[in-house]
């Protein structure tokens, strides 16, 4: 069987096609402003969960840029209808969240219901990126988890350290230049 892995996994940043999800127009602004500076393509926007939802239907974006506090339908139950099982492939878009709450609890909430990544705001282009990068770098595979799927958060576990090598011995010998 295939994995289910990110659409946008190993696609060059200028190919992407991204939908841009917030309630705040200057925020779609700015992170349009933003991708605009790295050369993509005009993003598309949505001023909610709602209005996002049916913009995917119409064409399947690469990337979403999602907030998290928005009105009516959050980000939370954004993530999560778009991740529904049964909405295959649309529900392997990746998803990176904003938000200007960075709690454990919330970060915790967001991966859960299926972010793939989270960027705090105030959003810079050198962090936006950064998270662009990851996500066409991310060949996790999506997993069914209840209802929804999403990806596993967990990071490998880091490989061991090699032995400590023994401390060098200064130079009997040092030379210094006048």
């Amino acid at each position: 069987m295939a994995q289910n892995i990110s659409t946008a996994f190993g696609m060059p940043l200028k190919d992407l096609d991204v939908l841009i999800v917030d309630d705040n127009a200057n925020m779609r602004l700015l992170v349009r402003t933003i991708l605009r500076s790295f050369g993509l393509p005009d993003a598309r926007q949505a001023r909610d969960g709602t209005t996002g939802l049916a913009e995917m239907e119409r064409r399947a974006p690469t990337l979403i840029i999602s907030d998290w506090e928005m009105a009516p339908m959050n980000g939370r139950d954004f993530i999560r209808a778009v991740r529904r099982v049964g909405r295959e492939p649309l529900c392997f878009v990746p998803i990176i969240v904003l938000t200007a709450h960075a709690s454990r609890q919330l970060i915790q909430e967001a991966f859960d219901c299926g972010a793939t990544q989270l960027l705090v705001k105030p959003v810079t282009p050198a962090n936006m990126l950064q998270r662009i990068g990851w996500v066409l770098e991310d060949d996790r595979p999506f997993e069914q988890c209840g209802d929804i799927y999403r990806q596993d958060m967990r990071l490998p576990k880091p490989a061991p350290k090699p032995a400590a090598q023994p401390a060098r011995k200064p130079a009997d010998d040092v030379w210094t230049l006048d």
